[in-house]
Parts: C-alpha cells; structure tokens; sequence
C-alpha cells in the first residue's frame, strides 16, 4: 500500500484523534459493508477500509506506520478538484442526475524527467494505402526515429492480411539509418486484418515492457478490418491490464471510428481524425511527443457506487475527448505535467432526503514513472449536503463549459443514429441546431460543415462518412479545449 492510503482511505489527515479513526471506520463501514450495498467493488472498498483500520486503531501499529511515512519523506503525488451541478442536491422525491467533473492534478509543480517510451508503430500497408499515404506515414516514421531519446525502445510493425517486424524493439536505436531504410521499403499490398498488426505489435511491446515506462501502441490505419473486431477488443483489454495503452489514428474517411473508439477506449488510449495524408506526419510527430512527456501514466479509477447510485457515462474531457467504456476499473490513460486530466461522470441518484449524502467512491490509482512510484493511490468520495429548496445557483464555469461543449458533440453523434435508422429528416435538424451552436460558440468552419451536411442531408438522403468524422472529432477536440482549473475547490 503506498504512503498516506491509510488516512486517505478513511477520509482523515495524519493528525486524526482515535475518536476521529474510529468515527471515520464507522461511517465508511455503514456504507460499503457487504451487507448494505450489493454494487460491484463494495466489499473490497470494505476490505481495504478495515485493514486501514486495523493499523490505525492500534497505537504500536499506526506509530510504526507513521514512521515509515516520515522516513520516505514522500507524500500524496495526485490531487482531485470536483466540481458538480447541484451543490447542494436538492432533496426530492423522485430521481436526479448528477453531473461531476472531476480534475486530476500533478501535487509536484517542479519540472520532472519526461519518462521513457517503449513504443511500438503498427502500420497498415493494405492496397488502399498506397501511393501518397503510405508515403507520408512512411515520413512520418521517419520524423519519429529522429526524435527517439536513448532511453526509449522503437519498434514497428506493417501489416495486411499479415503482420511483419519491420523494426525489432530496440532500446536507444543506435541504427537509425538502417531503420529508417527498413521503413522506406513498406509496399501496399493485400487487405486489412487489425487483428494481426496488434497481435504482432503487442509481441515487440512485451519485449522490452516495464512499469518504468509509458508502454504504447500507435495503430496507423485507413480501412476496415472485418470478422475480427471482437479478437481486437479482447486483446485490447489484456493489454490494459499488462499496462499498455492502444492509441488509434484513422486515415481518409473510409475507416471503422466506432470500432478504433472502444480500442483505444479500453486501454486509456486515444483515437484521432487524420482528414489529410500532408498532416499526417506532423500529427504523429505531435502524439509520439505527448506520449512521452507525462506526469503520471496508468491511470485507472475503481468507481464503488453507494446502495441504490447508478453511473450513467463517463467522459474524458482532456487531455483527449472520448467516450470511457464502463469496464472496471475505467481507464483514464496519462496526465500531462501542466494542465489537468479532466474527467466528467454523470450519475443517477434515487429519491434524497435532506442530510449528507454520499454517492459514489472513486479510487485512483497511477504509476508516477519519473519518481518510481508504481500505484499511487488516492480516495476522492463523491459526496454532498442535500436540503428542501436550496437557492438557485449556476454550476461552476468549467463544468458548464464541459456540458456545453459536449452538448454539441453528442448532437452530431445522435444525427448520426438518425441518419443511420433512416431518419434523414431528423438527422438534418439536428446538424442545423449543431451548426447553430458552434456559429455561437466561435467555430465558423465546423459550422458551415454541419449546416452544409443538413442540407445535403435533406436532399440525398445518405451521410457523407467524411463529413461524419470531421464534425465526431472536431467537436470532440472542442472539448479538450476547454478552461480547466477553475472547477471547484480541493
């Protein structure tokens, strides 16, 4: 258990009188003992509050314990600002949502070591790829070895209907001539089975995997894979919980972005629109940098509801938007050194009677690479007064800016449901709101492009895939934009 878990797991400072400890047990007790709450997660959250107790409680133990911390000299290297919709909740009757946005921040500002990669780039080389495409990925490679730090492991994977080590994982990468050569002879050939490049990337990661680095798999891809999107998926979730996260580039239009979401989405990684092959380079040149300068990397959230919560969505705001599937544990991907990784989830709560109300427990956990600090633990309890009739209060302005922001993304997500049940009609609509919005919002060019969208819409009576994308992950990237910061109070 890493330093200071025991007071934070009992909601306590290390000054805690007995009285205090014992108070606190009780409360947490009534609250995730088995007995009283049948939700997943709630008896180990019991487990680990009665064995923080246990030391506690007992002099010689806590004093032991105590002194062990002193002796590290290291505190708690994550912190969390909430911020909510309703605070206070109202008591009422029937049922409520309740937003939260929750802020995960770096405790140390001092500048730390960036941590090392151990990265491995699996390229799609099917016939669509060919000509400038595959060039410019090829390029991109390229700008990638340059930039390799000598702490860093490469390798790269092409792949069709077969997968194929161009680059064996290699720390420092004294040949980076020879590698890049390598690289420059990818040919396009044959059709696309994703299956086969993560299988075959995932081999060179596990070479060299360590929990001292950010381990992570950047898939490059412009087509389809058919039959084994499952196979994919369950890779996927092996590879999170061996600590390596997937990330997902789509090329063109004509690639699976629901398919490429859920991958990166179990795994903490990130999934992006390259809408043209003379981006493409300086895009991957910008992903591979932001993967190996974070402050924290792993990091996982264990969500233990209270008896009768329900979690409806959790939404990565920053540093990349995107949906979180509701696998436990939720993983949160990295937190970058100077800006918060922001996080927003939207409960259901049953009828509340006035009084303290606790909702939902959220463990976090993190490896701090830099520092060697694997698991870094901390407990953020999701909880609130609730009286009759509070006054009327607008929530804080980075969590109405969340909401506003991914009020657009979901319009242009349920156009699409529309089009797709072959309500073009609807569809339209609510691009023409959508586009409303953004021209208010200050985003002329995505604007234009949902109201363009509507019209055509209107008159063809089929969606256009590359309309689809650009508006899915402009107005996602809107979300990564917005103010954080000043949310709520620690």
């Amino acid at each position: 258990m890493t330093t200071g878990d025991l007071y934070n797991l009992l909601g306590l400072s290390a000054s805690a009188s007995p009285e205090e400890i014992r108070a606190a047990y009780h409360q947490a007790a009534r609250r995730f003992h088995p007995d009283a709450n049948s939700n997943p997660g709630a008896a180990e959250a019991f487990k680990l509050i009665a064995d923080a107790y246990g030391i506690l409680s007992d002099p010689v133990q806590r004093s032991t314990y105590d002194a062990a911390v002193l002796q590290t000299g290291s505190g708690p290297l994550l912190a969390v600002r909430p911020a909510y919709s309703r605070n206070p909740l109202p008591a009422l009757p029937e049922p409520q949502v309740l937003y939260a946005l929750i802020e995960i921040h770096p405790a140390i500002l001092t500048d730390l070591p960036d941590p090392p990669l151990n990265l491995c780039l699996v390229i799609d080389r099917s016939t669509s790829m060919q000509g400038a495409r595959l060039d410019q990925v090829k390029a991109a490679v390229g700008q990638v070895i340059d930039s390799l730090r000598e702490s860093d492991t490469f390798s790269v994977v092409a792949f069709s209907d077969r997968a194929d080590v161009v680059v064996p994982a290699q720390r420092g990468m004294a040949e980076r001539t020879m590698a890049k050569a390598k690289v420059s002879t990818i040919g396009a050939h044959g059709g696309t089975e994703i299956l086969q490049g993560i299988l075959c990337g995932l081999q060179e990661l596990h070479r060299h995997i360590s929990s001292a680095a950010a381990n992570h798999l950047l898939l490059l891809t412009d087509g389809r894979t058919y039959g084994d999107e499952a196979d994919c998926l369950m890779l996927a979730s092996l590879a999170a919980t061996d600590g390596i996260a997937i990330s997902g580039l789509g090329i063109g239009d004509e690639w699976n972005d629901g398919f490429v979401d859920e991958l990166a989405g179990r795994t903490g990684g990130a999934s992006a629109y390259i809408d043209s092959h003379q981006t493409l380079a300086a895009f991957v040149k910008e992903r591979v940098h932001g993967l190996g300068s974070a402050y924290a990397e792993r990091i996982n959230a264990q969500v233990t509801l209270d008896a009768q919560m329900e979690l409806l969505s959790v939404f990565r705001v920053s540093p990349d938007g995107g949906p979180i599937p509701l696998e436990q544990p939720l993983r949160l991907g990295s937190l970058p050194k100077r800006y918060p990784a922001s996080v927003l989830f939207k409960f259901r709560l049953p009828p509340v009677s006035p009084g303290a109300q606790s909702i939902a427990r959220l463990s976090f956990s993190a490896d701090i690479v830099s520092l060697g600090r694997r698991g870094e633990r901390l407990v953020f309890d999701v909880a609130l007064p609730a009286i009759a009739n509070p006054p009327a209060a607008a929530p804080p302005p980075a969590l109405m800016e969340a909401l506003a922001r991914l009020s657009q993304y979901q319009l242009q997500e349920r156009a699409w449901q529309q089009a797709a049940a072959g309500d073009a009609a609807g569809a339209a609509e609510r691009l023409k709101v959508l586009g409303t919005r953004l021209l208010a919002n200050g985003q002329p060019e995505l604007a234009r492009l949902a109201l363009s969208e509507a019209s055509r819409l209107e008159k063809t009576q089929v969606l256009s895939e590359e309309a689809k994308k650009q508006l899915k992950y402009g107005t996602r990237a809107l979300l990564a934009a917005a103010p954080a910061g000043n949310g709520g109070s620690r």
